[in-house]
């Protein structure tokens, strides 16, 4: 019995090493102005995962959905929510151009459209968002509210039986007020 738990140990161990880095949020910044808030942010790692690329090139529908709230943080106490916006980033690729479609979608409407050649270029566009005046929030203070950002990435296997999702943890910021 003890040689097959450490034989298990070691296998978990060894996937554990070689798994690549997790995906995360990074340069999240939310500004007000003229009561409405911009939100900024980058996703860093989404493209380590060598399935995330192959899915990519065989032609296989791939998106990112950016789940992204406005809060009034109330310490001790349940948390304000004022609005939140849902971000899709939908990328297929088509071999007889040899061009990646990219469909970038704001609560389920169509913003934008664009064809990419480039790899580098296509992961840029998907992995960085710029939402200028994404939520209006009136005559509320801005110091004393925050914004969190959630990415959605492929779905994935757990033990190639299990499906689910692979996903970011929240990152959260204070809104800060756009300097004149």
């Amino acid at each position: 019995m003890r040689p097959l738990l450490a034989v298990l140990l070691l296998s978990v161990a060894a996937s554990l090493t070689a798994a690549p880095p997790a995906p995360k949020i990074e340069n999240l910044t939310a500004t007000a102005a003229g009561g409405k808030v911009s939100v900024r942010f980058s996703l860093a790692g989404a493209f380590e995962n060598e399935e995330m690329i192959e899915a990519l090139r065989s032609g296989l529908p791939t998106s990112f959905t950016y789940a992204i709230e406005i809060y009034r943080d109330r310490p001790n106490w349940f948390d304000d929510g004022i609005a939140s916006a849902r971000v899709e980033v939908i990328c297929t690729y088509n071999s007889l151009t040899r061009e990646y479609l990219l469909n970038y979608r704001r609560d389920r409407h169509l913003v934008r459209s664009e064809t990419f050649t480039d790899l580098a270029a296509l992961e840029r566009q998907m992995t960085t968002v710029v939402e200028p005046e994404l939520f209006e929030i009136g005559d509320r203070k801005p110091y004393k509210l925050k914004v969190r950002v959630k990415a959605d990435l492929m779905r994935d296997w757990l033990a190639y039986v299990i499906p689910w999702e692979m996903s970011t943890g929240w990152r959260e910021t204070r809104v800060r007020t756009a300097e004149p």
